[in-house]
């Protein structure tokens, strides 16, 4: 069973959304004592690591979205419940929901989140203790990507740190346009990215957002990339 944690300072409200997803069979702990305690918290809690998408309620600011997002693993799927479409992208946001949406919306657009089973390079690297790490670590020169992660990667090194349009991005990764399930998606891959990053002992920003315009490599990523492509280049 799929296990989703709504975060609200008034959980009367979130009664309809509630109600959907126990529908779908989702587990729904819906919560405004966790809400305040994690806003005054400044280390991750272990008990969020039981739920499988963490739903951010519209009674929520967004400074104390942010808030939230400063002490949940970047692992986890975060959505955010809006009555309309956002102006912006939300940096941190993988995507959003609305309870007005149908059943069968939620159920269509909360399944391409599911989570994947965890491959045996991710079970080496967690025995490695190369993931979670707080620390910098040292750069190994050898990033861990999907393929559409390394064509997302490969796009932006082209761009040589100009910014490159989600909209762009979307069209060239999938070819059927910037919808809002491409555009979420999008913020996935992207995130996954900088984790890739970061995993692999990189200090520092890599993928930066433009807001309202897109995303670009920075030096440091720019550099970091173009060694790892010097040593995969086959010796004449």
């Amino acid at each position: 069973m799929i296990s989703v944690l709504l975060l609200t300072k008034n959980i009367l409200v979130e009664q309809k959304l509630q109600e959907k997803l126990q529908r779908l069979n989702y587990e729904v702990f819906c919560c405004s004592n966790m809400f305040y305690l994690m806003t005054q918290q400044t280390r991750k809690l272990p008990m969020i690591n039981y739920f499988d998408y963490i739903i951010l309620s519209e009674t929520i600011t967004e400074n104390e979205m942010r808030q939230i997002l400063a002490v949940l693993p970047e692992s986890k799927i975060v959505l955010r419940k809006l009555e309309k479409d956002p102006e912006r992208q939300l940096e941190g946001i993988h995507g959003w929901i609305s309870e007005e949406s149908t059943v069968e919306e939620l159920r269509e657009g909360l399944c391409q989140w599911e989570r994947r089973p965890i491959s045996q390079e991710v079970i080496l690297s967690l025995v490695g203790n190369r993931i979670g790490s707080e620390g910098e670590g040292t750069p190994t020169g050898s990033l861990t990507l999907s393929k559409l992660e390394r064509r997302a990667l490969e796009k932006l090194y082209q761009a040589e740190g100009k910014v490159i349009s989600r909209e762009d991005l979307c069209e060239y990764l999938w070819k059927d346009g910037a919808t809002k399930s491409r555009l979420a998606q999008l913020s996935i891959l992207i995130k996954k990215l900088r984790i890739a990053f970061k995993k692999d002992g990189v200090a520092g920003e890599t993928v930066q957002t433009s807001w309202g315009e897109g995303y670009l490599l920075t030096t440091t990523a720019l550099d970091y990339y173009a060694q790892e492509k010097e040593q995969e280049r086959p010796l004449s």
